[in-house]
């Protein structure tokens, strides 16, 4: 049923673009051009540069709640039951903390993956809106994201290496 309404929305938007005659349509490859940008490679190395940071302050964690495992396991037998629960809390609690710090950094790496890609993507974005306005596109198809690009008439509807240019060129 959802297909049959996502074809008749298609077909609601495809028909008076047939009948449009002059409409001008690209298709660009985004996957592409981030991949070969040098910017997208420097924003990854950062990200992860601050992943392994990361990693580094939870195995921290990780290690010194082993070795409060360790130290309750090695108890000696005439340890007093309080004494023994104030370790068990002591455990429960860093386990605690390490869950907290753990998802605090997952939010963290978003914001970071975020805050890294966001200027590049924005970048992107304006070169193919500035391409498509130059060449008088009236519509231009991410060919990378879901949306397959069956045939195209000619290769000059494939604006890909325009964009890499274009970006390429403001980098220098």
């Amino acid at each position: 049923m959802k297909k049959m309404i996502l074809y008749f929305m298609i077909s609601l938007l495809v028909v008076p673009v047939l009948n449009a005659g002059d409409f001008k349509i690209a298709f660009v490859d985004v996957d592409r051009i981030y991949n070969e940008l040098t910017e997208v490679a420097e924003a990854e190395q950062q990200f992860q540069q601050k992943v392994d940071e990361w990693d580094r302050e939870l195995a921290e964690k990780e290690d010194e709640i082993t070795h409060l495992e360790e130290e309750y396991a090695n108890l000696p037998p005439i340890v007093t039951d309080k004494v023994k629960k104030e370790k068990q809390d002591l455990i429960q609690q860093k386990k605690r903390e390490l869950y907290e710090l753990h998802n605090e950094l997952i939010n963290r790496a978003d914001e970071k993956q975020l805050e890294l890609m966001r200027p590049i993507s924005k970048k992107v974005r304006e070169t193919i809106n500035t391409i498509a306005e130059e060449k008088g596109f009236d519509m231009v198809l991410n060919s990378a994201q879901g949306t397959v690009v069956i045939y195209a008439k000619n290769e000059e509807m494939d604006i890909t290496d325009l964009v890499l240019q274009k970006l390429k060129e403001s980098i220098e």
